[in-house]
């Protein structure tokens, strides 16, 4: 176990590095912040445990080759190595846009009638077939990464409260078909992530609205309750269901046992760090077709049997002593990123997606609140635990498939005439966030010197 503490050690001093670095640039929307919560709940906590004598995975498990201490060590080296690029990305977009910032931005502002329209649609549609669902009238299968429409459009009533909350704010209306879809959702016995995502959405929306970086005490509290009860989930849902008081119980009170979840906690680290090992015995680089699934997603199952599937490079590398193809285990997005590239790909991915995403967070965020491009951000901000987790497939999939309505608003808005482009104040300035946008004849001015 002296290997596992020394990269603990490693693991610790980098993350108060990244700390101290990047506090004054990052707030709660900020991609750095989901990052370094994945970061710390999914390979630091575990590692701590595992140190502390927790199971590794397979240790209870006849036949199946348990993951080793060099495993574990090696893996949480390179997801503080992915760490360290990600940063360096951000600060590559900060100094980029720090460059810009002196200069109007250009943006779409959100159109209400649009957002109305969609959502009048989409709603009780959605509605109906969760209903259904719930009712028993529909069956839906537990891979929510294959194609399946009715599954698809059970998720739109979520996707239309976020656009009308984000349009016209918590009202009771809205807020009373949150809570009650919510709590269908965390009581279904599937899908937890139905019941997160929208939180982090909300939360951050929430704060934004408010003028504040972080969240308050009443936000932390409510987020570590749903922290300790999110790995029991899916087990206190299936009780609910099936009618069974006491184990809900049993598994509630078992959420806050700190033994217990040592032992029965989310093992995401060590999923990567066997993912690393049976990548290596492949010998095989995907070179990026991993991606490729996209492709062919949006044809139905039932039309086409043999239709690739989003995680069939897990059929490749999967050995009979460690199943991940059957067993449904990920490689989080540092894995992936492995998969496909080597070492050189966890190099340049995190790279590329800190650079990308924090890009994408400080265009969006410096502007008004009714903007579209802002609307949008918060849709991908509340889905990158998920890409952190179960790789960059998830930027799609959770965005434009799960979240249909946004896709449609997102036409809706690109449609010459519905929704009109405004010249807003530099990021810069200090009214920056107010809606004076700028007016002709300056808005007709380019916002800077031309490029060569």
């Amino acid at each position: 176990m002296d290997s596992i503490l020394l990269n603990l050690l490693f693991d610790a001093v980098v993350l108060i590095a990244v700390v101290v670095i990047m506090f004054r640039r990052v707030s709660f929307w900020h991609p750095l912040a989901v990052y370094l919560l994945f970061h710390v709940f999914s390979y630091t906590m575990r590692g701590w445990d595992l140190y502390a004598g927790a199971t590794p995975m397979y240790g209870n498990t006849a036949n199946f080759e348990v993951v080793t201490e060099a495993e574990i060590s090696r893996a949480l080296l390179w997801a503080d190595v992915a760490l360290i690029f990600f940063v360096f990305g951000c600060l590559w977009a900060h100094a980029r846009f720090g460059r810009t910032a002196q200069r109007p931005v250009q943006r779409r502002v959100l159109n209400p009638r649009i957002i109305a329209a969609v959502c009048a649609v989409c709603l009780p549609a959605g509605l109906c077939v969760f209903l259904s669902i719930k009712s028993g009238g529909i069956e839906i299968g537990e891979d929510f990464a294959a194609t399946n429409y009715l599954t698809v459009v059970a998720m739109w009533p979520i996707g239309c409260l976020t656009a009308l909350i984000f349009t016209y704010g918590f009202r009771p209306q809205w807020l009373i078909l949150v809570a009650l879809y919510l709590s269908f959702v965390a009581l279904q016995g599937y899908h937890r992530f139905m019941l997160v995502l929208p939180l982090l959405f909300f939360a951050a929306y929430y704060l934004q609205a408010r003028r504040r970086r972080w969240p308050t005490l009443t936000i932390v509290i409510g987020a570590v309750l749903v922290a300790l009860l999110f790995p029991r989930l899916k087990m206190i849902g299936t009780a609910f269901q099936q009618g069974e008081t006491a184990e809900v119980v049993t598994q509630l009170k078992d959420s806050f046992d700190r033994n217990k979840k040592r032992e029965e906690g989310e093992n995401f680290l060590d999923q990567f760090a066997a993912g690393l090992t049976m990548t290596d015995f492949a010998e095989k680089k995907f070179l990026g077709s991993t991606y490729l699934a996209i492709i062919t997603l949006p044809v139905p199952r039932a039309w086409w049997a043999n239709k690739p599937g989003l995680a069939d490079h897990l059929v490749d590398i999967s050995t009979s002593t460690r199943q991940y193809n059957v067993e449904g285990r990920i490689l989080t997005y540092v894995g992936e990123a492995y998969l496909n590239y080597g070492y050189a790909g966890i190099f340049i991915v995190p790279l590329l997606l800190g650079f990308g995403l924090t890009t994408f967070c400080l265009r969006a965020t410096t502007g008004p609140m009714d903007r579209l491009s802002r609307y949008l951000y918060l849709i991908f901000f509340m889905i990158l635990v998920q890409v952190f987790r179960d790789g960059m497939m998830s930027l799609f999939v959770f965005t434009i498939v799960h979240n249909m309505p946004m896709l449609f608003i997102w036409i809706l808005h690109s449609i010459p005439g519905l929704a009109p482009k405004v010249w807003d104040l530099p990021p810069a300035d200090p009214m920056a966030l107010e809606h004076g946008n700028i007016t002709p004849p300056f808005a007709a001015q380019p916002p800077g010197p031309p490029r060569r």
